[in-house]
């Protein structure tokens, strides 16, 4: 084998290695995609945020995410860490989930959004709602709130 070609055999390994070792790390948790759906007396919460609150203390250290995300009209939601639909980390979650009625566009400016669902829900304390992120992610039991 000539100079030439191996250097044209190994140029390509090389620059991979070059590029994996040049990432640096910069501090993310590991993330899963995760979706999810909300279902209200039967019918999908279009606009509801789902937050997902961490149980485990290594999840509640300074940095770490507090995933969330926002229904579509099918009630479905992706959560989000960092970046749009990237997920959230692996283990348990407390969850808070507020839907809030549209601001009628003739209202004064200090109008508040007014809660659809009990305020308990928004809660994560008192909603008794909870979540598992399985490492790789996916899709989790839907939210049926009565």
């Amino acid at each position: 084998m000539s100079c030439k070609s191996l250097v044209v055999a190994i140029l390509p390994m090389a620059l991979v290695l070059v590029s994996a070792c040049s990432k640096k790390n910069d501090g993310r948790v590991q993330v899963y995609p995760v979706q999810g759906n909300v279902v209200i007396r039967g019918t999908p919460a279009k606009d509801a945020k789902v937050v997902f609150y961490p149980i485990a203390d290594e999840l509640k250290k300074p940095g770490m995410p507090i995933p969330y995300g926002f229904t579509d009209a099918e009630g479905v939601f992706k959560l989000r860490s960092y970046d749009p639909d990237d997920g959230a980390p692996e283990g348990e979650y407390k969850v808070g989930i507020l839907w809030v009625e549209p601001i009628a566009p003739n209202s004064s400016p200090d109008a508040e959004p007014k809660n659809r669902l009990d305020r308990r829900y928004a809660d994560p304390q008192k909603s008794q709602l909870t979540a598992t992120v399985p490492k790789g992610g996916g899709a989790i039991p839907a939210f049926e709130i009565q």
